[in-house]
């Protein structure tokens, strides 16, 4: 099976539009078809690439997969052979002088997916400065296996800069040169609570769709058309398969949709669709609400943007809770989960009543790019509706989202684990019926196994 992929590892600067996302919006704008990934969670590049492109994004972590091979599956289910399938990741960040801290992340995505991987480097500074940092990053990442096809520069300050760049780059490396972004498209990056509201988001992406048309008019600034070749040298897919495929199949889920949802990546409506589901959007927008559903999953995002029309409407909210209270099984995975429990607290500091589905309190904090703490849930409960007892599922723990247990740690199914360290952190994962809710957002790739279980248990 061939599949056209590539992995595109780009230097992001703090306050800055990734150049990814200028990227992913000239190639639409060209007409290509595409497919987009992550490497690694970036809520902030996920939701920006839908907002303009208006195209899912795939999220693939070698971690919060689970395995490689559940990564290689999650790839399959969702790259396209008649597509460019790019998979975006961050190359790491510059140090003092020359030195360059390399994200080892892309490198390994493009390893596992045997694909070549193209850079974009910031290239503001002098040539000769530019290019000794792009011949030791390169060297870093061909030592971890990886040898680089291709570089794009980005904030080249004039033309005639970019030859004697070309130039310098010749001499030390035999990466081709793919052309360069003007300095005068650098934008500044807009909080990722604005790409969440609707009016806000508009005018956050007005900036990279004015830069977009600019780069457009820029006659052979960039070879896109390479772009193609390159991501066609990669191997051919050896077709991976599933004893899970189409088990579920006759269940219809539920995903609920709203622009504050989108973080997430649609890795989880994958993997229903690869486990024979039908998917159903279900827009809180909406004033039809579905009601022949099996089941209903709610993704994770900024759970306070949703508050006011999950509680505050009597229709959606009756819909909901009645979920809950029913045989359908329900998972709410990350963000809106603070919503749940008695109270929550919004990032002002006011507290509010909650659904009072669980005992729990919830606290809302203005989103920051703050690191993603990953982590790995392991379950020691019996109760449980979706893990046996030892096994684990991955995901990470948003820094705006939290859940306070009120001291009965015996509601609680699952103890939370950073891996990197070894230790518990929290306690995580409450049940009601056939419902589960965790603060967490997991990655369903990572327990395909525990999905179908919940998934099925109640099927009538």
């Amino acid at each position: 099976m061939n599949i056209p992929r590539l992995v595109l590892a780009e230097e992001k600067r703090a306050g800055k539009i990734s150049q990814s996302i200028l990227v992913a919006s000239v190639l639409k704008s060209l007409g290509y078809p595409l497919r987009f990934f992550c490497a690694g969670p970036d809520e902030h590049l996920v939701r920006f690439l839908k907002l303009l492109t208006e195209q899912n994004v795939t999220v693939l972590d070698p971690f919060s997969c689970g395995s490689i091979r559940n990564l290689k599956l999650l790839f399959q289910q969702a790259a396209a052979p008649d597509a460019l399938n790019i998979v975006f990741g961050s190359l790491g960040q510059r140090g003092e002088g020359d030195s360059f801290s390399v994200n080892p992340l892309p490198g390994e995505v493009a390893r596992i997916l045997e694909c070549p991987l193209v850079m974009t480097l910031y290239a503001d500074s002098s040539a000769a400065v530019t290019s000794r940092i792009l011949e030791n990053v390169a060297g870093l990442i061909t030592s971890q296996g990886v040898v680089p096809s291709a570089v794009l520069f980005s904030s080249v300050l004039n033309p005639r800069e970019y030859q004697l760049l070309e130039i310098e780059t010749g001499r030390r490396s035999a990466l081709l040169c793919l052309g360069f972004i003007p300095k005068t498209l650098e934008k500044d990056a807009p909080p990722l609570l604005e790409l969440c509201l609707q009016d806000m988001a508009q005018r956050a992406a007005f900036p990279v769709k004015a830069a977009t048309a600019q780069l457009l008019g820029m006659v052979n600034q960039v070879e896109w058309n390479v772009l193609w070749g390159v991501a066609k040298q990669s191997k051919g897919c050896m077709s991976i398969s599933d004893s899970l495929k189409g088990k579920a199949s006759g269940m219809r889920v539920g995903i609920i949709s709203h622009p504050a949802f989108d973080f997430e990546g649609n890795n989880a409506e994958l993997l229903f669709k690869y486990l024979g589901c039908s998917v159903q959007p279900v827009s809180l927008d909406s004033s039809v609400l579905h009601t022949n559903l099996n089941a209903l999953y709610v993704p994770h995002g900024l759970g306070f943007l949703c508050a006011e029309r999950l509680l505050g409407k009597s229709g959606i909210r009756d819909w909901f809770v009645s979920f809950f209270l029913s045989r359908k099984p329900v998972f709410v995975n990350g963000g809106i989960a603070p919503l749940l429990g008695e109270s929550f607290s919004l990032p002002n500091k006011k507290q509010y009543e909650g659904l009072k589905l669980f005992r729990f309190r919830g606290e809302f904090r203005v989103p920051s790019p703050e690191d993603i703490r990953k982590v790995e849930a392991l379950s020691f409960s019996e109760k449980d509706i979706m893990l046996n007892q030892g096994e684990k599922i991955r995901g990470y723990l948003p820094a705006y989202a939290s859940v306070i247990d009120p001291g009965n740690s015996s509601d609680a199914l699952w103890s939370v684990e950073d891996p990197a360290k070894g230790v518990q952190i929290a306690l995580s994962g409450w049940s009601r019926g056939s419902s589960l809710a965790t603060e967490i957002c997991l990655d369903l790739w990572s327990n395909m196994e525990g999905v179908y279980r919940w998934l099925m248990m109640r099927k009538q």
